[in-house]
């Protein structure tokens, strides 16, 4: 009996064993099977639908959606694929739409001011990169709530009207029209903008100066610092702040009677100043007197700067951290450096530059990061700061030598130097031409190659906005430069800056081939970089090689191949000028 339970017993244990199997095997073939057809469409759409999957988890999960930790983590998987695929018709533009609806949710529960400003760029970079796009509508539209909640009408109208005028037959097109009536008829440009804001919106005031507006109620900015650099008729003023803050100019005449001079004022708020900051700032440098800094009211300080030759100032702010930049120019500064020469025209086509005959005398080249910045660290500790110290150093021997230029570089040795005075050092000075002089790094270890930038913004490279505000550590709101850019750039400027990008990308690919294969030219490109910014002759910012390869790392540890890179920067600077003066006739 005992014989035939066993035998029974195995029977059974066989068949539930068999069973489990073939469970188990089913199990996977179909896991497997559901894997490739996730795969199929590519792995673009694959890996998107798996963030779309954690996404819809999320949503689901009425406690899990209340935690912001979780929200970011979905949101890090978007910009992953968003990162990966950047130009995917298909993938980039979905994943776009997602990373700011999630930002947009996520504003429901945390009320953060900075959320829905996430949620704004990421939607407005949707529509002018891929306007084309099935999900073009609904981004704007879903941009048109945004600006409404935030009491912008007039973006909401902008972007309800954009729906109805360029997506018609759209099912957002009714919805827009629909939202447009509750909005009544549009008002005259006399009207004042609505005081509830959230997000920074740039407003042009009576002296077109750009302005962030700061919501009501935002905690006060503490002033930390007033920084200054002179020259005889060029003098830069930075005003430190602990946070953002709007603000507003004004002029006062001089007061005999009071001994006061003609004054130029900034008026910061919500702000506050700090502990240790100094109320009185003497200049004595011919342009400015000073600057006094006091608590005008409550939530107002006031920053006054003293005149003396000066009357043309240019204001502007940048973010990460927060300052806000004055720049103050002397009666001839502009004068001495537009002045003609004697010969004549060649052609209608040129350049400013080339018309007046502009000759390059002062060079400024500037030594990326140094000091506290270390820059890109490569795969063996090699740092980005060292590395381009001694490239600018070589730059700076080589163009004395050969160009018997006066040649000015913004650090020597190992300092930090913060980005407003390597500009102001160029201005100050009044070069001709500005070098920024970096190393490249990428995630992506493979990366590899020489690629030249120059200021500017455009639509079509808003990816690199993206992908610089997720990848870099100083440039996190590289969104809000565009009317920075319109405001402090002259597009001769623009245009002479690409001419000198052009010439030294094509003499450092050029000079490096001679002696190393596999160098890979990255072209010339064009990015709101903070360094360049207010800079007033032709800029350019190199990135020799990606110190992030470890065979390129390598080859940044060799004197040799530093000389072949200094060696191409001078010879691209020398075919910049042998370009302007073939521009004449003898």
């Amino acid at each position: 009996m005992s014989l035939l339970l066993s035998k029974h017993n195995c029977v059974r244990l066989r068949f539930f064993l068999s069973l489990f199997i073939i469970v188990f095997l089913s199990g996977t073939f179909l896991l497997i099977a559901l894997d490739f057809a996730h795969a199929k469409p590519g792995r673009a759409e694959y890996t998107y639908r798996q963030a779309k999957s954690e996404y819809d988890r999320l949503a689901g999960n009425s406690r899990l959606r209340t935690h912001r930790t979780a929200w970011v983590r979905v949101i890090k998987k978007f910009r992953k694929v968003y990162l990966t695929y950047p130009n995917d018709k298909k993938v980039a533009p979905k994943t776009l739409f997602m990373m700011a609806r999630c930002y947009s949710e996520l504003y429901g529960y945390s009320g953060a001011g900075k959320d829905i400003r996430e949620a704004i760029e990421r939607y407005q970079v949707m529509v002018e990169r891929f306007p084309e796009n099935r999900l073009a509508d609904d981004a704007l539209n879903a941009l048109g709530d945004l600006y409404k909640r935030t009491g912008n009408t007039g973006m909401a109208r902008d972007a309800w009207e954009k729906i109805v005028k360029e997506y018609p037959k759209r099912d957002k097109a009714r919805i827009a029209g629909n939202k447009l009536k509750t909005l009544g008829p549009k008002q005259r440009q006399k009207t004042k903008p609505l005081k509830q804001t959230t997000h920074y919106e740039k407003e042009k005031g009576s002296a077109g100066l750009s302005s962030p507006r700061i919501a009501p109620g935002a905690k006060l900015a503490t002033v930390r610092d007033v920084r200054h650099w002179s020259a005889s008729d060029y003098t830069r003023v930075v005003i430190d702040m602990a946070g953002p803050v709007s603000f507003k100019k004004g002029y006062l005449p001089a007061n005999k009677t009071k001994h006061l001079p003609e004054r130029v004022y900034l008026d910061l708020k919500p702000a506050r100043i700090g502990q240790n900051l100094k109320g009185n700032i003497s200049i004595q440098d011919g342009l400015l007197k000073g600057v006094r800094v006091a608590q005008f009211n409550r939530n107002t300080v006031r920053v006054v700067l003293d005149l003396r030759k000066t009357h043309k100032t240019k204001m502007f702010y940048l973010e990460d951290p927060f300052r806000v930049v004055v720049d103050a120019f002397g009666e001839n500064y502009f004068s001495k450096i537009y002045k003609k020469t004697r010969g004549r025209l060649k052609g209608d086509d040129l350049s400013l530059p080339q018309q007046l005959g502009l000759c390059v005398k002062r060079v400024v080249i500037d030594a990326g990061h140094g000091g506290k910045d270390p820059g890109a660290i490569g795969p063996t500790g090699l740092r980005e700061k060292d590395v381009v110290l001694k490239i600018s150093k070589k730059v700076a021997s080589r163009l004395k030598k050969d160009l018997g230029c006066q040649v000015i570089m913004t650090r020597k040795k190992d300092r930090f130097l913060p980005l407003t005075q390597r500009t102001a050092i160029a201005n100050a000075k009044k070069a001709d031409l500005f070098v920024s002089i970096h190393a490249n790094a990428a995630p992506n270890r493979r990366a590899s190659g020489v690629e030249t930038y120059f200021l500017n913004f455009a639509l079509d490279k808003e990816a690199m906005r993206v992908a610089a505000r997720e990848n870099a550590t100083s440039t996190k709101s590289i969104g809000d430069l565009k009317n920075i850019l319109n405001d402090i750039m002259k597009n001769t400027k623009v245009d002479e800056s690409s001419r000198l990008a052009g010439y030294v990308q094509k003499e450092v690919v050029k000079n490096l081939r001679k002696k190393y294969g596999n160098v890979k030219s990255k072209g010339v490109k064009q990015a709101p970089f903070f360094v360049l910014i207010g800079a007033r002759m032709p800029s350019v910012l190199v990135e020799v090689s990606f110190i992030s390869n470890r065979k390129e790392e390598k080859r940044l540890k060799s004197d040799r191949y530093l000389d072949r890179v200094a060696e191409g920067i001078v010879n691209g600077i020398k075919s910049y000028i042998s370009g302007t003066k073939l521009a004449y006739l003898p």
